[in-house]
């Protein structure tokens, strides 16, 4: 057998057969997406939400996770807090903003990303909208990571079962119009921003890739179909949510992270790992630390996401999804 059908075949057993290296078997895999969007959609609400209730919230959900400092324990706090940000996204009213100092700064990652992907759905995905938007209603320290948040929900409006599944769960409007054009994966949208912005909208994408796809493996190989240039970015964007959707396995994924082939997409996937705990480690300080997980080879990963967070820490804030010492091929 080639080993491109090699590969397909493993994919496919490993949709009914207990995990082995990357793979999650299929009732698993369906229940984590599920419990994800169930997540989000519990910390929303379809109303307009009064900036007081909005930081008050946010604190309480961070507070929540905080008393726990298991990754699914933290990891549900993040969704509703990205489920809430979604509603200040879609009912913006006088007086909502990012840039509050009363929100704890814990938050502001993952409340950007949520507020960037109800914002782009609000903005009819219009780039000057969202540069605006970005630039007058976040956080400096924080904008970028709320346009990050636009690609997933360029991903969500692609025509197809996907996007009528959404539909379905409430996540977008019924009969919602078509995202961007995607001639050219996305060329003539994606041109308007700034080449930063042009990856951190293709690691939104990768994200949802791997909530849309039912195997790691199938995400990979859609990854692998957009251009060159952006699969590093739409690759490590699916590594990140695989994390969150998997974090009860986090341990055994970092160890099989090691035997992903080719070295170049290994990089990329393993920096999404690595990212996904710096950002839990933002959220709830002292994850790492507390967290019991002993993988042989993943425990390098661990320490480069503790090297990781210390500098967050020590510059304010966290890098919008990239590292400042990005995993070498």
């Amino acid at each position: 057998m080639a080993a491109g059908g090699a590969a397909a075949a493993g994919a496919g057993w490993a949709l009914f057969f207990p995990s082995y290296g990357l793979s999650v078997p299929l009732w698993p895999a369906i229940s984590r997406r599920l419990g994800g969007v169930g997540a989000v959609s519990s910390g929303a609400v379809n109303r307009p939400v009064p900036q007081d209730e909005y930081v008050e919230t946010c604190a309480r959900y961070q507070r929540e996770a905080a008393s726990e400092p298991a990754m699914p324990h933290l990891v549900n706090g993040l969704w509703k807090t990205e489920g809430l940000s979604t509603t200040l996204g879609k009912f913006r009213r006088d007086g909502n903003t990012l840039n509050d100092p009363r929100l704890p700064r814990q938050v502001l990652p993952i409340a950007h990303v949520g507020f960037g992907a109800a914002s782009a759905e609000a903005a009819h995905f219009d780039p000057r909208e969202l540069i605006r938007i970005s630039e007058t209603l976040c956080h400096p320290d924080f904008k970028l990571m709320m346009l990050e948040g636009v690609g997933s929900i360029v991903r969500i409006y692609e025509p197809g079962l996907f996007k009528n599944m959404s539909a379905m769960m409430g996540l977008i409007p019924n009969g919602a119009p078509d995202g961007p054009d995607r001639t050219g994966f996305y060329e003539r949208f994606l041109a308007e921003f700034p080449y930063e912005v042009q990856r951190l909208i293709v690691h939104g994408y990768g994200r949802l890739i791997a909530f849309s796809e039912i195997s790691i493996h199938a995400a990979l190989a859609e990854a692998r179909t957009i251009p060159a240039r952006r699969q590093p970015a739409a690759v490590q964007g699916i590594a990140f949510a695989f994390a969150m959707m998997n974090s009860p396995e986090m341990a055994r994924i970092l160890d099989a992270s090691f035997d992903l082939e080719p070295t170049s997409e290994r990089a990329a996937f393993q920096q999404g790992l690595v990212s996904a705990l710096v950002f839990c480690e933002w959220f709830t300080p002292g994850f790492l630390a507390a967290w019991r997980a002993s993988p042989s080879r993943g425990a390098k990963l661990i320490e480069h996401a503790a090297t990781e967070s210390a500098g967050n820490v020590k510059r304010g804030y966290p890098l919008p999804f990239r590292l400042e010492n990005p995993i070498a091929a």
